[in-house]
């Protein structure tokens, strides 16, 4: 068995174009990496999904880094330097997001097509040159120390100056838990914290070897799925909000318990709670728990529902009265 999506307390998923036109409503994750852009083109639906996925989301803008257009004879890019070329793409992202951003920029190092890039790895120099001059225009246009996308494979390629930031790293390997894959990238050399893990392109949440994307707002199945490699305090930090405390948690007794998008049964219902399943409770109110610390996600709190962790069960109306009938036979 591999991993389920609902294996991480903190998950996301990663869109571009690639994956038509989303219902936002349907989207239940905790953050979404949304493609900008490359060189100076525009991903066509950026603008849509990034309004769209405003206050569903925590939105992380990414940018795929091209670095070949400026060595490729008849490319409106072609003799630019590489550190302009950089910084170029760097304004690029930053006009699209400067208006309405939230925090981090990603930028997507990865070998482009053999049609027209050579293999970022036989192009050092030049390639390192255009995501340094990147990185350093973003960070100083967004005051952040931005991040680096990239598979676990490509660690080593990476030049000391990069290796402290933070990554969002690709490795397909559903056999791997969050501390096998914070030790690999580690090991690869990597100082700076791995906060994001891109496990599967596959968009099987619950790994029963279907696709699930159109059920999570995608119009195709596939779908890119991450998990957060971090603390909730990482979190917290990570999206500018104060960490939440838990209060107790909670194990789900029946199936078809909903999961609400207010306290209360007037509230919209966004899907069923996890069966089995636990829940930490940051919040309760109306006898409704807040199950998540970030969102507005609730259940009901009654004992024929849910148990409180280290706890028994309030017995239910019928098992109070069979026991009732047992006790009194008379009653028959």
């Amino acid at each position: 068995m591999g991993i389920k999506f609902a294996d991480f307390p903190i998950r996301g998923i990663d869109v571009s174009q690639f994956n038509g036109k989303i219902n936002w409503t349907l989207v239940n994750t905790d953050f979404a990496v949304i493609r900008v852009g490359h060189g100076r083109t525009i991903d066509t639906k950026f603008k849509t999904n990034w309004d769209l996925a405003k206050g569903r989301v925590f939105r992380i803008a990414y940018w795929y880094m091209d670095y070949y257009s400026n060595h490729n004879a008849g490319s409106s890019a072609y003799g630019i330097s590489d550190a302009d070329w950089g910084k170029i793409q760097a304004d690029n992202c930053w006009n699209q997001i400067k208006g309405d951003r939230e925090n981090y920029v990603f930028l997507d190092i990865e070998n482009g097509s053999s049609s027209y890039s050579p293999p970022i790895t036989t192009v050092t120099a030049r390639a390192q040159a255009i995501a340094k001059a990147f990185l350093e225009r973003m960070d100083s246009l967004n005051g952040k120390i931005n991040g680096i996308y990239c598979s676990l494979g490509l660690l080593t390629w990476f030049g000391t100056w990069f290796k402290n930031r933070p990554l969002w790293v690709a490795w397909y390997n559903e056999t791997q838990t969050i501390q096998t894959v914070t030790n690999s990238v580690k090991g690869k050399g990597w100082t700076g914290r791995c906060l994001m893990w891109q496990y599967a392109s596959d968009g099987d949440v619950d790994d029963n070897g279907t696709a699930d994307g159109i059920s999570m707002g995608m119009e195709y199945k596939a779908l890119d799925l991450n998990g957060w490699l971090g603390t909730s305090n990482d979190y917290a930090v990570f999206i500018g909000k104060e960490a939440q405390v838990e209060l107790f948690k909670v194990k789900i007794l029946i199936y078809n318990l909903l999961v609400r998008s207010g306290p209360g049964m007037l509230f919209t219902r966004l899907r069923r709670a996890n069966f089995p399943g636990e829940y930490s409770i940051f919040e309760e109110k109306n006898g409704y728990g807040r199950i998540s610390e970030w969102k507005s996600e609730w259940i009901s709190m009654s004992p024929d529902y849910v148990q409180k962790i280290g706890t028994k069960p309030e017995p239910t109306d019928a098992e109070k009265l069979s026991k009732l009938w047992t006790a009194h036979p008379d009653l028959h």
